[in-house]
């Protein structure tokens, strides 16, 4: 050992298990811990549009509706950054190593070997799936405040809330899984 200790910080990293270098949340952690800003999306959102808009006159009942709309979208944010499962950095990794380990995992259960394709792809897999519950809770509060106010330009947002739904839940397909195959593989050692 070296008088700084380097030797030693090596030989551990060197004989870390697949999933203990980096601390990757599980899929329900990452999923659990975006419930709070979907609170403000499913709830809070159609509550401040029902409350702005007074349906039977179809009037605003106040002018600062964008400031209360901006602080809805200010409160999803800070809860969701507050929130959000701890995870390590994104690893400088290319796009198409990332999703080959995260097809391949979901097809085999095997993760990569390399430890940063592995980190990338755990950070990339809690990112999608965050993204899909986001797009799902964003897409229940557009149908809810369309129910509490129904007005005419519901239909387009819920149309355009619906694609993104589906797009992010698509784009998240396999993260599930290769969140599992990750925290197998690290307790299998």
């Amino acid at each position: 050992m070296t008088a700084n200790g380097n030797e030693h910080v090596r030989a551990t990293d060197s004989e870390a298990s697949p999933g203990s270098a980096a601390p990757v949340p599980t899929a329900g952690q990452a999923v659990a811990r975006t419930l709070p800003a979907c609170a403000v999306l499913v709830v809070a959102m159609p509550v401040a549009l029902w409350w702005l808009l007074d349906v039977p006159s179809e009037e605003l009942r106040t002018p600062w509706w964008p400031a209360l709309l901006i602080g809805l979208v200010v409160a999803f944010h800070v809860l969701a950054r507050l929130a959000r499962a701890p995870r390590p950095p994104l690893p400088q990794v290319t796009t198409e190593r990332v999703h080959c380990a995260l097809v391949t995992a979901s097809r085999s259960g095997a993760v990569a070997s390399d430890p940063q394709v592995r980190t990338a792809a755990g950070v990339t897999a809690c990112q999608r799936l965050e993204s899909a519950v986001y797009s799902g809770a964003t897409l229940t509060g557009v149908l809810v405040a369309w129910y509490a106010t129904p007005q005419p330009p519901w239909p387009a947002f819920a149309s355009v809330a619906g694609a993104l739904a589906v797009f992010h839940v698509v784009q998240a397909r396999h993260s599930w899984s290769y969140l599992r195959a990750l925290h197998t593989a690290a307790r299998t050692g």
